[in-house]
């Protein structure tokens, strides 16, 4: 908040001849008034804003039914977490049991598409870049892919079906 008072040059009061200096120790509250308002103005940061205003893409991106089952989505994946840490004894994914490959591929599938959808509903594709929710859910995605698909390939692709190819 700035701290102008009086109409002098720096919000101080102006000084007459001879007069001494005074010090201002309280804000004008006009001012900051002002300023809050001014703070209050300023729009509310929503990435649909970014979106193409007509089109597939940006339809299911906004809507609400696309939003919870993505919110849902991560609440199963976080649960799917926990109990394939604690239950999947393999060190890779080609050694694990298939509930535990199709879980993986799925959620890999769903966050794949999700930010797939995200991305073509932007109006400008470079204004992915300004929203930090998906700069982030990219790496995520990105890891897993690699984690999931891309290793899985290389490893298929290589002979090396278990974990001793991997530099244990």
């Amino acid at each position: 908040i700035n701290p102008k008072v009086g109409s002098g040059p720096g919000g101080e009061q102006p000084k007459k001849p001879g007069e001494k200096e005074r010090h201002v120790y309280f804000i004008n509250s006009e001012d900051m008034k002002e300023q809050v308002r001014q703070g209050l103005l300023r729009p509310v940061y929503n990435v649909a804003d970014f979106y193409h205003e007509t089109g597939l893409w940006q339809r299911i991106a906004r809507h609400q039914w696309f939003e919870y089952v993505t919110l849902s989505v991560i609440a199963l994946n976080a649960l799917w977490i926990w109990i394939d840490t604690d239950f999947n004894l393999a060190d890779v994914l080609l050694e694990a049991k298939p509930v535990f490959q199709w879980a993986d591929n799925l959620f890999c599938a769903y966050f794949t598409f999700e930010l797939f959808v995200r991305f073509r509903a932007f109006r400008r594709k470079r204004f992915c870049l300004r929203d930090a929710w998906f700069v982030f859910d990219s790496v995520l995605v990105l890891l897993m892919v690699l984690e999931t698909w891309v290793m899985t390939g290389v490893m298929l692709a290589t002979g090396v079906g278990g974990s001793a190819g991997l530099g244990n």
